[in-house]
């Protein structure tokens, strides 16, 4: 089967700026889920929460679908429908957010300890708005049976499908996924399963699909910012050598950099985006940690143009042929 793949929303980085930038350079993903959109208590799409999604800054040509992390029926509802007025068929419910400040107000990952809530809140919204929903989740909040008890009770819901991260929300991003927890949960769910988590090279997502022969549906989080070619890798879409890989990622920076320039005011907030672009892509290239602590000091845009365009200039070797990905607890 052909896989179909999604872009995993990244706060601060997956953004209608880059979804845009990214799309017209590469091609591979089928939909992207936004970075999570908090509860708004205005009933107007004016709201600037939805700034983000609103559909003349979004030019991307995969599927958008908007993510909420609410634990309110009543702002789950009234986002639900402004999205729905805007366009967005589907939403997406945030109960994987690690972050502890988020957990602590039992929102994202903080809210699998409690599925009879989460079973309350979608009884009350899936009856009221015209959305189809999809849940993004974690093997649990701090323990990693959460969802082995939530799953079951979801069977009977009309959900469109289930992204599950198998890694806790105490884990963060760390540790190793347990691929073995997310085989149990295949056998608990009628859903539809979308894998996501440390799928950062092709001989990972290699692996996962013959691990995972019923799973088609794939999403690619930090691995494809590190490398913006491993979607067009999985679907075998390019295979260019590395010089002309290189010039494409040249050129997807350089298109990055002008749009962030017209989106931004400032050199400061610029550079301070691109600098959070480097904690990523300094995985990408050798001696890439060099240049984000260069960026880290760098103070106007003349600067900082004139130390990636010498760190390129020295065609740097690209680490994506050689990295395998983490591992994974099997």
């Amino acid at each position: 089967m052909k896989p179909v793949l999604y872009m995993a929303p990244i706060q601060g980085i997956t953004n209608c700026v880059y979804r845009n930038v990214y799309s017209r350079l590469f091609e591979g993903y089928d939909f992207a889920v936004t970075p999570f959109i908090r509860n708004c208590n205005v009933i107007s799409i004016r709201c600037k929460v939805l700034r983000d999604i609103f559909v003349q800054r979004n030019s991307a040509t995969f599927d958008l679908i908007p993510q909420i992390l609410s634990n309110s029926i009543n702002d789950f509802i009234n986002l639900s429908k402004i999205m729905f007025e805007m366009g967005y068929s589907t939403v997406n419910w945030n109960l994987g957010c690690p972050h502890k400040k988020i957990r602590r107000k039992n929102r994202g990952a903080g809210l699998l300890s409690y599925p009879e809530t989460i079973v309350k809140i979608l009884n009350d919204v899936i009856t009221t708005i015209p959305n189809q929903i999809s849940l993004k989740v974690r093997l649990g909040n701090e323990v990693n049976n959460d969802l082995f008890t939530l799953l079951p009770m979801l069977n009977d819901f009309p959900v469109k499908n289930i992204i599950i991260h198998p890694r806790t929300g105490s884990q963060m991003y760390s540790g190793e996924t347990d691929i073995d927890a997310f085989e149990e949960c295949l056998s608990l769910t009628k859903h539809q399963v979308v894998y996501n988590g440390d799928i950062n090279a092709f001989e990972t997502f290699k692996y996962l699909a013959n691990r995972f022969p019923t799973i088609n549906m794939w999403m690619i989080g930090r691995g494809g910012v590190i490398n913006p070619f491993l979607p067009e890798q999985i679907k075998s879409l390019a295979a260019d050598t590395e010089e002309k890989t290189r010039a494409r990622f040249v050129e997807f920076h350089d298109e990055l950099f002008a749009s962030y320039q017209k989106e931004l005011s400032g050199p400061a907030h610029i550079i301070a985006k691109m600098k959070e672009m480097w904690s990523y892509w300094s995985k990408t290239f050798e001696g890439g940690n060099h240049v984000l602590h260069s960026i880290a000091r760098t103070r106007n845009l003349n600067q900082y143009l004139s130390l990636v365009g010498k760190f390129f200039n020295n065609n740097p070797k690209l680490l994506i042929y050689t990295s395998h990905g983490p591992k994974l607890k099997v």
